[in-house]
């Protein structure tokens, strides 16, 4: 895993460097003293500077944010709305965190198929335009109960360094990287019934 997110890594800077990276932000859509706000202090960890719970997990986010950003082309920036709430979590299982487009776009101009639902980052940056300038493009919500407890788990938590060296815990960099992934469009958009 650590081979394949320093590849990714260092294609993104190559990437970024040709000038046409997208802009992805996260917004923080925690309330006070939880989640983003956690204000836990935390030594520095595995290159994430951040000296509070909460700023070394929105600095995960952004850093997860900054690899796909360098990797897709758009001029359109793309808004991540993200929360930590807590998740289902017991002994043996837990879910850890889920990402996903906020809107799909058909027919709008510049689509290559006519008749396909895009996701809203993917149809803005084909349309050249914001589809939706009112709205945040993908919505992220990750399991806070994932923090050392041990009705969670058997105690595991989060680790919050870029470096892989996660231990026993579980690597938050690369669950966030693929479920932004989702919200950047890799999910499906078919119903079923019809």
């Amino acid at each position: 895993m650590r081979r394949i997110l320093l590849l990714a890594m260092l294609f993104a800077l190559a990437v970024a460097s040709a000038g046409n990276a997208a802009v992805i932000t996260i917004l923080n859509n925690d309330g006070l003293n939880e989640g983003f706000n956690d204000p836990t202090v935390a030594a520095p960890v595995g290159g994430n500077p951040g000296i509070t719970v909460g700023q070394q997990r929105l600095n995960v986010f952004q850093y997860a944010a900054n690899i796909w950003g360098a990797l897709l082309p758009s001029a359109v920036p793309i808004i991540v709305r993200a929360q930590f709430d807590p998740q289902t979590c017991n002994a043996t299982q837990a879910v850890l965190g889920s990402a996903g487009a906020t809107e799909v776009f058909a027919n709008f101009p510049g689509a290559p198929l006519a008749n396909t639902w895009y996701s809203v980052a993917l149809a803005n940056r084909l349309a050249g335009v914001d589809l939706s300038p009112a709205n945040f493009d993908i919505n992220a919500t990750f399991n806070s109960n994932l923090n050392g407890q041990a009705s969670c788990l058997g105690g595991i938590g989060w680790y919050l360094g870029y470096d892989g060296l996660e231990g026993s815990n579980i690597e938050l960099l690369p669950v966030v990287l693929h479920e932004l992934g989702h919200g950047l469009g890799f999910q499906t958009f078919v119903n079923r019934t019809t």
